[in-house]
Formats: C-alpha cells, sequence, structure tokens
C-alpha cells in the first residue's frame, strides 16, 4: 500500500513538473512568422549608443502630429493628459518582430494609463498590415522619411522614449533586453506614482540588444550586418 501511494505521489509530481514546463514552454516561445529569420544575429548595444540616447533625457521632446494606420492622428511628444512611450519599428526587420510582443506586454501592463505609439519607416499600406498582423492595440504611425526617427535620433529600430505629460523626455533606451524592461516598468511605474508590478521579460535576451538600423538615416547610408 506504501509503494502505491509512493507512486501516486511521484506521478502527480511528474504531471505537475510537466504541465509547468510546457506552460513556460508556450510562454516564452517566439511566434513564427513566414519569411522572416527570428534566430538572427543580435546588435549588441554598445557604451557609446547608451552614452547617445542618454544625451536626450530631460528635454523637450520634438513634437509631432501625423495620422495612425486607423486615420486617426496621433500626437507625438508636446502637452497631454498622459504620458507617452515612442518606439521605432523598421520594415522586414526580424528585431522588430522579436521585441513586438514585449512592447505589447509591455502596455498591458500599463493599460489606459499610458500612450504607446510605434512608428515605422513601412509605408502606409505596408505599416497597417504590420498593424493587422501583429494585433498592435495602439497607434502605429507611418514614417517612411524618418523624420520622427531623426528628430528622436533612432538609428535603429526598438529605439524606446518615455515622455512624461509636458513633453519632456523622461529616459530612453537603444534596444530592449530582460533588464531594460525592467527599467522601463519602473521608470513608468514612478512617473505614474505607482509601484512597479510584477513583469514577465518573456524570451528577452539577458544581452542589451538593439534592432537593426535605418537605410539613409540623416541622409547617409548606414553600414552594418543589417537585414535590408
Amino acid at each position: 500500500m506504501r509503494n502505491l501511494k509512493l507512486v501516486v505521489i511521484l506521478c502527480s509530481v511528474f504531471l505537475t513538473a510537466s504541465g509547468l514546463l510546457l506552460g513556460y514552454m508556450a510562454n516564452n516561445a517566439k511566434k513564427s512568422v513566414p519569411g522572416v529569420d527570428l534566430n538572427m544575429p543580435r546588435h549588441p548595444v554598445t557604451p557609446e549608443m547608451a552614452e547617445a540616447v542618454a544625451r536626450m533625457n530631460k528635454k523637450v521632446a520634438p513634437f509631432f502630429k501625423l495620422p495612425d494606420t486607423d486615420g486617426k492622428v496621433a500626437q507625438i511628444g508636446g502637452q497631454g493628459t498622459r504620458p507617452q512611450f515612442l518606439y521605432s519599428v523598421k520594415e522586414g526587420c526580424p528585431c522588430s518582430y522579436d521585441a513586438e510582443p514585449l512592447i505589447q506586454a509591455l502596455y498591458k501592463q500599463f493599460e489606459g494609463k499610458i500612450d504607446f505609439i510605434a512608428v515605422t519607416d513601412s509605408k502606409l499600406k505596408e505599416a497597417r498590415k504590420w498593424d493587422l498582423d501583429l494585433k498592435v492595440p495602439f497607434s502605429v504611425v507611418s514614417v517612411p522619411n524618418l523624420e520622427v526617427m531623426e528628430a528622436y535620433d533612432y538609428p535603429s529600430s526598438v529605439y524606446c522614449t518615455l515622455i512624461d505629460t509636458n513633453g519632456v523626455i523622461v529616459r530612453r533606451w537603444p534596444g530592449y533586453s530582460k533588464e531594460m524592461l525592467l527599467e522601463m516598468v519602473e521608470e513608468i511605474s514612478k512617473l505614474l506614482g505607482d509601484k512597479p508590478g510584477l513583469f514577465d521579460t518573456k524570451y528577452a535576451p539577458v544581452e542589451k540588444t538593439s534592432g537593426c538600423s535605418y537605410t539613409n538615416f540623416k541622409g547617409k547610408p548606414v553600414v552594418g550586418d543589417d537585414y535590408k
């Protein structure tokens, strides 16, 4: 009888552990994107990049009013009733596909308290496709001439900026990682006057990682191992 009870207990433990493992794998698995290799080489954030993003902290955010993919006017910068989180997307960029679920998880963490806006170099038709395919729950703005990216000094995708209600840049990040995502949660919470809640960084890289470079950024071709 004791042996039977032991077998039952061991089976129960095994099934529970298996379920937890499968759940973890499902939650942390990356999305499969046809035609896009998500096993791409990483673009490490360099000390120079980290120093460059810090130079715009506490400065007035460049102001724009541009239509999003739904035809609504998206205000970037300026005074508003809620803070803003602005980040960059690059057409065909595996890094953008890789980071998007993480950015959307960040949005859900603060839904209704802060406005998220994505700026992409895609033309409107392709930007709408990105919006629909990725089920983006906030504004996506098509900026093929890179004017917003240049104003905010976003040479690559997945650059992020937190802007307060007075239109002042609180902090910028030159990419994403587990550490940087937790920093974003902390900075947004502090800005809102809240305590940082638990946040699942999922499959985010441990290394600080940037995105693929924009071509013709500030009129100059970007040289590197980026996806065109």
